[in-house]
């Protein structure tokens, strides 16, 4: 039960009034509890203020101590504040502040003295030699450090009374600028050069100007270094074109300046560098014995009038703040940036160059610079930065290749340009092998050009078919080039001859890499882009033939064959290439056949065919008699055929060609032959249909005159004697136009046989003429054994005279 609270209660009758035995229990025991609790609070009152009272005495007294010193000191300064004495203290004071003031105005003049000595003393120091560079460079940083204190030791130039002493600090200031821009350039000029006569030595000095002149400490001035090296390399390969062109030399700077930066900073960084800059702060400035070995400084007269600030002074530079890890963090970083600015520099550099030969040569000095130095730096793998040289180079070579490769296109371009302005008689006239100008050609001229004329006038390029050859010619040596390259590169070796250091495993991958992959990359690329070369180019003159392909284009289909053959025999040693043309070739036999065959057939349609008796009949032999040697029209036909084949050009009948040529022709031959014997055949048949009527009109009359009179009998038979002496005559008329039609067909017969011999191929006899021979043959009702003789004869006189018709032989 929880006690009731008594801060309500007012009187003990409200208690036993209110509440139960138990719970007034509870009550007493409550007020108990609190009694005693302020009974304890008062009691710790009563406590502190007593101490308080006790502290507060003890504070009097101390009052009292200190009013009584203070007493006897204002006793004392009473007694030294009377007029005597500071009469004699103002007095000393003035003589004190005069002696000041000339100390000061003598102490600002030496300043500014050494001022100027400090500008002139670093000038000459920075126009020196290259004896001793490094050294000059600290004494100049170290004399732009006094510059700077003595500048600072003025405090605000504006606040100057003396108008001399603030042109003295503005020309102090700009000399300061002046001077620590050259001082800058004279440490890029050290630690941005790679020559065999650079010392580390130099480059430590030139790295300890830079941090006495920038107050720099050994992590700043590790990533200047490795800014002013990288910044060297950029502008290697970052030259304007017209100040000089971008070569072989600066990529091998830039490659030196690559891998020197690697050594240099392992062999500087930490050690060598944080003890050189140790070694700046470990005595004051102007306690530095080089410093005070400059004449020009005075400092034996000039040191005593410099502040303490000035004497005391010794640089604070951070030589503890960079470790290994940190040290090795910085260089791989900047090898990282290095490499690929490097690469791309290189690229940018091959971008200018064209020829393969200069690409190798680039390739070979670049490779063979990195082998020797790159695998001198420790914790770089060298294969890293040599694949990524190879990718590069290799890329430029592929890209060039195929650059030259597309070339090809050209020749397309040349024959489609040709073929637009074609003129005829204008462009494709043919020079002839034995013409005037050949003849009377100068011989001193050299056999060089002379062979070159006779072979264009036997292959029967003209001006515009040369132009195409040669440009194809010239292109063609590209294959040799890339050839040669390529042997160039499998012959090449790689091995570090300076350094031996190298496993034969690392050799060996090295060479396989560089004298195996790279040339059999550059081969397959080859074959690659000149399959789709010459592909593109095959589709394209397809094009410009079917462009070009009516029936007058016999001259055009010519002048594409000679391109296509000149082509065709300089093809490289590829299986995709060996069908090069051949597609449209057929065609263009076609058209070439025909161009050449008209002449000849419409010529023999008009004289031979139009003949109804035999020319020689006389010189006919044997019995029966028969030809022994073809028709003058046959002859001339063969004749005229071969002329007009060698007035296309002897260069244009390949056996395919000659083939077409013999087909088509015995043909046309054929079916023009073929529709003479038809209209032989239909007046043969006409003349048989006349004969017929008159004879039954004859027989008629003869009848119908029996039954006459006598004496017309004598009159009849008059007119029937003199009726059968016409038709006497008619029949031998006939008799002989049919001998006549007869011996024409046996003539037919032999030129046919001829014809089919000399316009056969391969052995084999044309087979048209053949068929229309023997079709005519069965109509002469010669024996078998006349048609075998007229055979045999016929090839024994094409064997005697196949020579005079050279092509068709």
């Amino acid at each position: 039960m929880a006690a009731p609270d008594t801060s309500n209660l007012t009187s003990s009758s409200q208690v036993f009034e209110t509440y139960t035995l138990p719970q007034i229990r509870a009550i007493h025991k409550t007020l108990h509890v609190e009694i005693d609790e302020k009974a304890a609070r008062l009691r710790t009152q009563v406590g502190n203020s007593y101490r308080e009272l006790l502290g507060t005495a003890d504070t009097i007294v101390q009052m009292r101590r200190d009013m009584s010193d203070v007493q006897i000191v204002l006793g004392r300064m009473g007694g030294k504040c009377g007029r005597t004495v500071v009469e004699g203290k103002v007095a000393g004071l003035g003589g004190f502040r005069g002696r000041d003031d000339v100390e000061a105005e003598l102490s600002r003049a030496a300043r500014v003295k050494l001022l100027e000595a400090c500008a002139l003393t670093a000038g000459r120091l920075l126009k020196g030699g290259k004896e001793g560079r490094g050294e000059r460079l600290v004494l100049v940083a170290r004399t732009l450090v006094l510059i700077r204190l003595l500048i600072a030791s003025f405090g605000d130039a504006s606040t100057l009374e003396e108008a001399n002493l603030r042109t003295a600090l503005e020309t102090a200031k700009k000399s300061q600028r002046s001077l620590k821009n050259r001082l800058l350039r004279g440490i890029g000029k050290i630690l941005d050069k790679v020559s065999n006569d650079a010392d580390q030595g130099d480059i430590l000095k030139a790295l300890c100007a830079y941090s006495l002149a920038e107050s720099s400490g050994a992590k700043d001035v590790l990533r200047h270094f490795l800014n002013v090296r990288g910044e060297a390399i950029v502008l290697e390969f970052d030259a304007d074109e017209h100040e000089r062109d971008r070569n072989t030399g600066n990529v091998l700077r830039g490659l030196d300046l690559y891998t020197r930066t690697l050594l240099d900073v392992q062999s500087l960084v930490p050690n060598k560098l944080s003890d050189a800059l140790a070694d700046l702060k470990r005595r004051p400035l102007l306690a530095d014995a080089s410093l005070k070995a400059l004449e020009g400084l005075r400092l034996d007269v000039y040191e005593r009038w410099c502040g303490d600030d000035i004497q005391y002074f010794t640089p604070f530079i951070r030589h503890d703040d960079l470790d290994g890890i940190l040290a090795k963090s910085m260089l791989t970083s900047w090898a990282k940036k290095g490499g690929e600015t490097l690469l791309d520099g290189l690229g940018k550099t091959l971008a200018h160059m064209s020829e393969f030969k200069t690409i190798i040569d680039l390739r070979t000095k670049v490779l063979q610079h990195w082998v020797r130095e790159g695998g001198k730096a420790r914790g770089f793998d060298p294969s890293e930065l040599l694949n990524g040289l190879r990718g590069v180079i290799n890329t430029r070579i592929l890209a060039v290749l195929d650059v030259k490769v597309s070339k090809l296109r050209l020749i397309g371009s040349e024959v489609a340009a040709t073929l637009d302005t074609w003129q005829a008689g204008a462009v494709d006239p043919r020079k002839s092998l034995w013409d005037e100008e050949m003849l009377n050609m100068d011989v001193s001229i050299g056999a060089k050009h002379i062979s070159h004329e006779v072979l264009s006038r036997l292959h029967g390029r003209n001006d515009a078919a040369s132009r195409a050859v040669s440009s194809y010619s010239s292109w063609y040596r590209l294959i040799d080039d890339v050839e040669e390259i390529v042997q160039q590169l499998q012959r090449q070796r790689w091995d570090n001859d300076v350094d031996e250091i190298e496993d034969e495993e690392t050799i060996e991958t090295r060479q396989e890499l560089l004298s195996k992959q790279d040339p059999q990359k550059i081969h397959e690329q080859l074959d690659k882009t000149l399959e789709q070369a010459y592909q593109s180019l095959d589709e394209q003159l397809g094009k410009l033939w079917h462009t070009h392909k009516d029936a007058s284009n016999g001259q055009i289909a010519m002048y594409l064959l000679r391109i296509i053959r000149s082509i065709r025999s300089q093809l490289p040693r590829l299986d995709n290439t060996k069908s090069f043309g051949l597609e449209m070739v057929p065609s263009l036999h076609e058209r070439l056949v025909g161009h050449v065959i008209v002449a000849p057939l419409e010529e023999f349609q008009k004289t031979a065919l139009t003949r109804n008796r035999v020319i020689g009949r006389v010189l006919w032999e044997g019995e029966p008699a028969l030809p022994s040697q073809p028709s003058p029209d046959s002859f001339k036909l063969l004749r005229n055929l071969v002329t007009s084949m060698g007035d296309a050009g002897l260069d244009l009948w390949s056996p395919a060609a000659l083939t077409k040529l013999k087909k088509r022709f015995g043909t046309q031959l054929t079916d023009a032959w073929r529709v003479k014997l038809d209209e032989f055949s239909e007046s043969n048949a006409d003349v048989k249909t006349e004969k017929a009527p008159e004879a039954k009109e004859i027989k008629e009359s003869e009848e119908n005159q029996e039954g006459t009179e006598t004496k017309e009998d004598s009159n009849v038979q008059g007119i029937l004697e003199h009726d059968g002496d016409d038709d006497l005559e008619l029949k031998e008329k006939a008799a002989k136009e049919s001998e006549t039609k007869k011996e024409l067909l046996i003539q037919w017969v032999y030129d046919m046989l001829l014809l089919q011999t000399s316009l056969g191929s391969g052995g084999d006899s044309n087979e048209s003429l053949a068929t229309l021979a023997q079709e005519v043959f069965k109509k002469t009702d010669l024996p078998t054994e006349a048609r075998e003789r007229m055979a045999k004869t016929s090839q024994e006189y094409w064997k005697r005279t196949s020579l005079l018709f050279g092509l068709l032989g």
